[in-house]
């Protein structure tokens, strides 16, 4: 079973710093969408937030 983690622990993973940043990144479509759970909540795949942190682009230096 997968696990739910929070938007709180979204943040702490990712290094974004507020949830205004999170949910503009889900909206655009560049972020994973969240899972719907009944009442109010909402939690993300802890599998899809680490795919897409491995995904990610590196940062590359060039030496000058």
């Amino acid at each position: 079973m997968a696990k739910l983690i929070t938007a709180q622990q979204v943040l702490e993973l990712t290094g974004y710093r507020s949830r205004t940043t999170l949910w503009r990144k889900v909206r655009a479509k560049v972020f994973p969408a969240p899972v719907k759970l009944p009442g109010d909540a909402v939690r993300w795949r802890e599998q899809e937030i680490q795919d897409w942190i491995e995904e990610a682009p590196r940062q590359t230096y060039t030496r000058s």
